[in-house]
């Protein structure tokens, strides 16, 4: 009876180890179905990369599609064009032209970067981007813990040589997007008595160190939050000689570069600023202006007292105001087209004294013009048309002296005392004025008679 008892439990020791062998079996083949190599969750987490990777890349050619419409169709895609169609559909990057025609772009949600071939074919570089998006060694002030700003260039910038202030009123800028300067000096309506937000040296060149951060990160890179203002960012770098490259996050350029009296180089206005009130008012040597982006409306003092001016681009159709835009620009000789939707032209050129040719017409939106001209004392070619909608005419052409040609005004100004006075007095300048103003003489005759202006 005992032999029986302990034959039995033998038997269930021998079930029990061969039923746990096999359950180890099982264990591990179901682990290897799960993990291994070709297991489920492995396939899964290349199935959800390569979703991501696919829709990375859906971004990238929608964006590719709407930069392409941007730039009328043009197959030469801008950087910043990309970045900001890019950006406008909720995707936060980083363009970077590289040397053999190809273009990385810098996904910074979801840390891919990603290399645009000159065919427009589209890779993974699998680069390790936690390990190359981190604070520089020389980033060590400590109001810069776990701060990592990221540059045009794509490269990680040292966030101690920038004043930045996360703005939280709609005044400054767009809330919850960063400025590049203390919350006094982001305020650009301020022309006096600020500070710059670029605390670093220059080079040899003239040129700042590093480039201009375009996003923050607070949180050691897991988020990153666009820089928005420039507002007097470079504001009286008298060291500033060529401008570096302006982020495409940037809508308020207002005052960025005011009083840097050595910059001869402007960059580019990206397609997102908005404001560019004097901007760069009182940068004496530069000779040229930059492109400007097309939803740029606010253009107050933007050349102001910029002597040497004498290059200029186009104008976009969406600037409102250009009250002193040109005041002061010594060398300026032909004015740009004034754009269709702008409503103030108070001072634009005023004192331009190397002025011989006006802008052909002022749009019908205009309503004020005191003093547009004043001082203009090479002024040959006025405007063909001072239209309906001006209500103030008040020193328009005041000492204008060798202006001459036709000029049709159909506006009724309010005031309009002086608009001619002492024009078209230079020997053999000779201006006819006809319209269907009812006070045509009046605005002629105000305060000055001159035989070499006639009306019709």
């Amino acid at each position: 009876m005992q032999k029986q008892k302990n034959k039995e439990r033998g038997i269930t020791l021998v079930a029990l180890v061969v039923t746990i062998i096999v359950l180890i079996i099982l264990a591990s083949v179901s682990i290897a179905m799960l993990v291994g190599e070709n297991g489920i969750i492995t396939q899964a987490q290349r199935a959800a990369q390569e979703t991501e990777i696919k829709g990375d890349e859906e971004k990238i050619r929608l964006a590719m599609a709407a930069a392409q419409i941007a730039s009328n169709g043009s197959s030469n895609i801008e950087k910043d064009d990309l970045e900001i169609a890019l950006l406008e559909n909720g995707t936060k990057s980083i363009v970077v032209d590289n040397e053999d025609g190809t273009r990385n772009i810098i996904f910074l949600d979801s840390k891919k970067i990603y290399k645009l071939n000159s065919d427009d074919s589209i890779e993974d570089t699998n680069s390790d981007f936690d390990s190359i998006y981190v604070a520089p060694d020389s980033q060590d002030d400590a109001r810069n813990e776990g701060v990592i700003g990221i540059g045009t260039d794509g490269q990680p910038v040292d966030m101690d040589l920038w004043e930045y202030t996360l703005l939280e009123d709609e005044e400054l800028g767009k809330v919850g997007t960063y400025g590049l300067n203390d919350k006094e000096a982001l305020d650009s309506s301020g022309d006096s008595g600020r500070s710059a937000g670029y605390l670093g040296g220059y080079t040899e060149e003239g040129k700042i160190i590093g480039t201009i951060p375009a996003y923050i990160s607070m949180d050691n890179g897991n988020t990153y939050t666009e820089v928005t203002s420039l507002a007097h960012t470079f504001y009286d770098c008298d060291s500033l000689v060529i401008a570096p490259e302006i982020p495409s996050t940037t809508i308020n350029m207002g005052v960025t570069f005011y009083m840097c009296s050595k910059l001869t180089t402007a960059s580019d206005v990206p397609g997102l600023v908005t404001h560019m009130e004097y901007t760069f008012s009182d940068c004496e040597q530069l000779k040229s202006m930059p492109k400007i982006g097309e939803k740029v409306e606010v253009f107050d003092g933007t050349f102001q007292h910029c002597v040497t001016l004498t290059t200029i681009t186009p104008l976009p159709n969406n600037i409102t105001s250009m009250r002193g835009t040109f005041l002061g620009c010594l060398a300026l000789e032909v004015a740009p087209e004034i754009p269709i939707n702008v409503i103030k032209l108070n001072n634009t050129f005023q004192g331009c004294t190397s002025l011989q040719k006006a802008p052909s017409i002022i749009p019908d939106k205009v309503d004020n013009m005191q003093s547009t001209f004043q001082g203009c004392t090479s002024l040959i070619t006025p405007p063909s048309l001072i239209p309906a909608s001006i209500k103030n005419l008040r020193y328009t052409f005041s000492d204008c002296q060798k202006i001459s040609g036709t000029i049709r005004i159909d506006a009724e100004p309010e005031v309009y005392d002086n608009c001619f006075g002492s024009a078209a007095t230079s020997p053999g300048a000779q201006l006819i004025v006809i319209g269907n103003s009812s006070i045509l003489d009046d605005i002629i005759n105000t305060k000055s008679t001159n035989s070499n202006i006639i009306y019709e």
